[in-house]
């Protein structure tokens, strides 16, 4: 049962069971179960400990502005290094914090909080945003700023600054509200 909010830690949020990518694996393979799956990014880990990390945008970069063939590219070759990694006992909040900072929509807990430890779990800003209300201003303001860059439709998820109904949202005049309020 989870711990009240205001005291969530990232073992009560994390998703244990976590699908992962493994060094020696080609793109076409990390693409399937990403498609499967419906996750943009994957952990990668040799002997369970986590090394480092797959993601959509990479695999774009990568393969498919490159024309490279998906099957050709193993996960070892394109790789980055993962950008946030926690410990069990970190604070809700500051892993919201740790994600507008360093603009990720995934943190990996790890034995010890560190890179070489053993995965034991990921929080995704899905997580963060159904356990803990909180931080749903964090995350909603890193959207409003990414959000003009990127498009007027650009849709993320948390509470409509209209009605105030937890949806999916829309970025429509300069702020976020669900499909009901865009009318």
């Amino acid at each position: 049962m989870p711990r009240p909010r205001s005291d969530l830690r990232a073992s009560d949020i994390m998703t244990k069971e976590v699908v992962i990518a493994h060094p020696e694996m080609n793109l076409a393979e990390v693409a399937k179960l990403m498609n499967k799956f419906r996750i943009g990014g994957l952990p990668v880990v040799d002997s369970g400990k986590l090394i480092g990390a797959i993601t959509e945008r990479t695999i774009m970069q990568k393969v498919v502005e490159a024309n490279v063939r998906a099957s050709d590219v193993s996960v070892a070759s394109i790789m980055t290094p993962p950008k946030v990694i926690v410990g069990q006992g970190e604070d809700c909040q500051r892993i919201a914090e740790l994600m507008s900072q360093r603009d990720v929509s995934r943190v990996f807990v790890c034995e010890g909080g560190k890179k070489d430890g053993k995965l034991l779990g990921i929080v995704t800003n899905r997580d963060v945003l159904k356990y803990s209300h909180e931080t749903v201003d964090i995350l909603i303001e890193q959207a409003r700023i990414k959000g003009p860059q990127l498009s007027d439709h650009y849709t993320a998820f948390g509470k409509c600054e209209s009605c105030g109904d937890h949806t999916h949202l829309v970025f429509q005049d300069s702020k976020f509200i669900c499909d009901n309020c865009a009318g």
